[in-house]
């Protein structure tokens, strides 16, 4: 027999329900159910990031669970909307992608969380339930990701002296693996006129002009890998 444990006062953001946003439909039923399973509370189904935000025009949920990759683009841009609009959600990324780009961008646009479905149901459950203790929901593979990103500098030093900020570092990431501008601006939660400012200005202190030779400039300074 199936039992629910009762939201505990960490856990207060339940009452307000759950968004499951996924495409396809044996994961979202896997995600619905696996969350019934863990707490009485109200889930609503999203496919794309177009429903999702009509849905969230009419609701606030507590939590919203979402893939990446959605019909109608990445969910970069949606997950900062939420931050910015709904800041009481918490976002947790359910995904099949682990790759630094989607993780970053992800974490950086808002989300409390990010696990993969290649996970058992018990792990991903465990997870899960350690967002009503405040720990954030990380696949262990993704918490050695952001351990290893910390572990790097946090600049790029140039050869002219100047040094490339943070972002800057993420932007020139993102333009040397080929990401146009309005591409890079949804998956780092920005517009894509503050990536075209910051695209300037990674080309003034490196001193060149084209992506041709941001993609050799960013292997040079290690950030291709």
């Amino acid at each position: 027999m199936m039992t629910h444990e009762e939201p505990t006062d960490h856990e207060a953001w339940l009452r307000h329900g759950v968004l499951v946003l996924e495409d396809l439909d044996q994961p979202r039923e896997w995600l619905v159910d696996l969350i019934r399973s863990l707490w009485p509370v109200h889930v609503d189904e999203a496919t794309t990031l177009e429903g999702a935000r009509s849905l969230l025009r009419v609701r606030q949920y507590g939590l919203a669970v979402v893939d990446w990759t959605l019909p109608d683009g990445p969910a970069g841009g949606l997950i900062a909307e939420i931050a910015r609009c709904w800041p009481k959600t918490l976002v947790v990324v359910s995904t099949i992608h682990d790759d630094d780009e989607k993780v970053f961008a992800a974490l950086r646009a808002g989300a409390q969380g990010y696990i993969l479905k290649s996970q058992s149901e018990a792990r991903v459950k465990s997870q899960l339930m350690g967002l009503g203790r405040g720990e954030p929901a990380l696949s262990p593979s993704i918490a050695q990701k952001v351990l290893a990103h910390f572990r790097q500098p946090a600049v790029a030093p140039t050869d002219a002296g100047d040094e490339l900020s943070a972002r800057e570092v993420d932007v020139l990431r993102l333009v040397s693996k080929g990401y146009r501008n309005a591409e890079a601006a949804q998956l780092l939660g920005l517009s894509p006129q503050t990536v075209g400012s910051y695209v300037k200005a990674i080309y003034r202190k490196l001193g060149i002009s084209n992506r041709a030779e941001a993609a050799i400039e960013a292997t040079r300074l290690g950030l291709t890998r």
